[in-house]
C-alpha cells in the first residue's frame, strides 16, 4: 500500500532545509561503514564512478576521496535542492565530482552514461525505487567490463531496541517502520540486496551487515531517530495508526532525552548491510 501523499518514485522525506542537515549529519554517522565497503568492493585510484540516488554527495564525495585525481565520480539525482547543496560542497572542495540531475526510474540511454563506468554505487536509495531491479537492470551495460557494483540499504527491523529498555524510544520507532509500511517502502530492504542483484543480471553479491549501537545523549543515531520519527507523525496521524492524543512529538522527544539521560541504556540504530559484486571480464 502506498500513503496517498507519496508520489510514485519520489523520497518521500522531501529536500527541506532541515532533511537536508539530517542527511548530511547522516552521511557522517555512516561513513566509515560505506568507505569499508567500498574499498573491499575494489573502488581504487583511478576509477570512473556512478552514485545513483547521489542526494546531497555523502558518497559522492566518500567515493571521489578512493578514486582521486585520476578518477571521477558523477552523482546523479532527481532533487534540485539536493543537488544544490552537493554542488556548493564541489566548488569548495575541488574534488573529481560532477552531479547531474535525472529520474533514476526513467535512465537508459542517454549520453552521459557513455562511455561507461567502472563502479556503480549507492546507498540508501534502492528501496525508495517503485522497480530497483529494472533500474539497475537498465544501469548494468553502462559498467566497464569487470567493474564492479556496491550499494548499501538498511534493515530497520531492530531500530530502537534498547538495554535497560527506553519504552518511548521503542515506540517511536515502531511507529516508523508503520510509517514505512504506509509509503510501501521494505523495512527489511537490506535483506533483498542479493536477489535485486541477482534479478537484475548481477553476479551473486559478497555481503556485510554493519550494526550501529551506542548510548547517552552525545549519540548522533539518538537525532537521527527522532528525525525519523517526526517525519513519520503525518503518516502516523492520517491512517490512524495510533490516536492524535497519544501524539505529543515534543513531549515525546523530551521524555526520550531524559531516559537516555538517566537510564544509560545501549540502543541500536539501523541495521545497514552492504552488497558488492564483480562483473566477469570480457
Amino acid at each position: 500500500m502506498n500513503w496517498p501523499g507519496h508520489a510514485a518514485g519520489a523520497y518521500v522525506f522531501g529536500s527541506s532545509a532541515a532533511e537536508i542537515t539530517r542527511l548530511q549529519e547522516l552521511g557522517e554517522l555512516l561513513q566509515p561503514s560505506t568507505r569499508q565497503a567500498l574499498r573491499e568492493a575494489g573502488v581504487a585510484e583511478g576509477m570512473n564512478v556512478l552514485d545513483i540516488g547521489c542526494g546531497t554527495g555523502s558518497v559522492t564525495f566518500l567515493a571521489a576521496e578512493l578514486v582521486g585525481r585520476a578518477g571521477s565520480v558523477t552523482g546523479v539525482d532527481r532533487d534540485p535542492a539536493m543537488l544544490a547543496t552537493a554542488r556548493a560542497h564541489a566548488l569548495s572542495s575541488g574534488q573529481p565530482v560532477s552531479f547531474i540531475q535525472a529520474d533514476l526510474a526513467e535512465l537508459g540511454a542517454e549520453r552521459w552514461l557513455d562511455p561507461g563506468f567502472d563502479a556503480i554505487i549507492g546507498r540508501l536509495i534502492l528501496l525508495h525505487l517503485d522497480d530497483p531491479v529494472a533500474v539497475l537492470g537498465r544501469l548494468v551495460p553502462h559498467l566497464h567490463s569487470g567493474g564492479v557494483v556496491v550499494f548499501q540499504e538498511p534493515d530497520l527491523t531492530r531500530m530502537g531496541a534498547s538495554w535497560p529498555p527506553l519504552p518511548v524510544l521503542e515506540q517511536l520507532c515502531e511507529w516508523v517502520r508503520d510509517a514505512h509500511r504506509a509509503w510501501g517502502i521494505d523495512c527489511q530492504f537490506g535483506l533483498r540486496l542479493q536477489q535485486v542483484f541477482q534479478d537484475a543480471g548481477l553476479p551473486a553479491p559478497a555481503l556485510r551487515c554493519d550494526a550501529f549501537i551506542g548510548s547517552g545523549p552525545g549519540w548522533g543515531w539518538y537525532d537521527q531517530m527522532l528525525h525519523a520519527a517526526c517525519n513519520a507523525m503525518p503518516v502516523v496521524l492520517s491512517t490512524g495508526l495510533t490516536p492524535a492524543e497519544q501524539v505529543g512529538l515534543d513531549a515525546l522527544t523530551e521524555r526520550v532525552s531524559e531516559a537516555v539521560a538517566s537510564q544509560r541504556s545501549v540502543t541500536r540504530a539501523i541495521d545497514l548491510v552492504s552488497a558488492w559484486t564483480r562483473m566477469a571480464p570480457a
